[in-house]
């Protein structure tokens, strides 16, 4: 009865993620292919001890001859863990810019710019299921089901 007494107070602890564990800078990496269009986010989340976090991704598409590199989008604002959930608010979203554009239109790049600022503007409020959680890695399951694998770096 103690073993199993035990190992129910171990399986109960394993479900917390304590925010020291969370602390520092992470990145994720995704690629995507649609009607020849390769698209490619790549998302640098900084978590930082007094609760802020800084946010920035990078975009890039290319499509024939057309591309654009890193579009960048930055958000700041703070976040908390409880358990597994980690909650983040983005309180600040910077002006997005491209570090370069080849054959693509100024309306397009508006367009592309407002898209993806948009995903910080209606969604302010991020609540991420904690998934799981190492030293080096750290993968999260948003509230459409979408996981994130991140890495320390």
């Amino acid at each position: 009865m103690r073993v199993l007494l035990l190992m129910l107070i171990l399986l109960w602890d394993l479900g917390a993620v304590e925010r020291n564990e969370l602390l520092g800078k992470w990145n994720s990496v995704v690629k995507l292919s649609n009607n020849g269009t390769l698209t490619i986010e790549k998302e640098y989340l900084h978590l930082n001890a007094d609760r802020s976090f800084a946010i920035v991704l990078l975009v890039s598409l290319q499509k024939g001859e057309a591309f654009v590199k890193d579009l960048q989008i930055q958000g700041s604002g703070i976040w908390k863990v409880h358990e597994d959930t980690l909650v983040a608010v983005v309180n600040k979203i910077e002006m997005p810019f491209a570090k370069e554009v080849y054959l693509i239109s100024q309306e397009s790049l508006r367009n592309l710019s407002d898209n993806f600022k948009r995903r910080f503007q209606e969604e302010p409020i991020r609540i991420l299921k904690i998934k799981s959680i190492d030293r080096n890695s750290l993968i999260t399951v948003n509230e459409a089901s979408k996981q994130t694998h991140y890495s320390r770096y």
